[in-house]
């Protein structure tokens, strides 16, 4: 075994968006899959956004004893990762085909909210990048 073997082949996720209950793939009106791409969590992209939170949490509470954290501002920062970490997507919502910015990524992960959950499996499941 070669550990060059192991390596990731690439710095991206592809999620392919499936019904949330019969977990069929969702078409877009001209029959594409639903997809979302999203960079890696091993990637640089993924890694600067992370901690670019950590940093701002650790100068908070530097700057508070006291500083607590609440369950609404650990969904905010899981929704503002997911939508800074996404590269790309082919969805539709609203009746059409929104272009990628972070303000709409995180009104759509938010308001379709069981997306976070395919794409948070998808990650745990991106160890599938080695060639052996």
């Amino acid at each position: 075994m070669d550990l060059m073997n192991l390596k990731p082949t690439s710095d991206t996720v592809e999620v392919i968006i499936k019904h949330p209950n019969t977990l069929d793939p969702l078409l877009n009106d001209d029959g594409s899959e639903m997809s979302v791409t999203l960079h890696a969590a091993h990637s640089k992209e993924y890694k600067k956004i992370v901690h670019e939170q950590q940093d701002r949490r650790i100068k908070m509470m530097q700057k508070k004893a006291k500083t607590q954290i609440s369950a609404q501002d650990i969904e905010r920062d899981a929704v503002d990762l997911l939508a800074k970490v996404t590269a790309d997507w082919d969805i539709t919502y609203g009746g059409e085909k929104p272009k990628l910015t972070v303000t709409k990524a995180k009104e759509v992960f938010t308001e379709v909210f069981w997306i976070r959950e395919q794409i948070e499996e998808a990650f745990s499941d991106s160890m599938d990048f080695t060639t052996a």
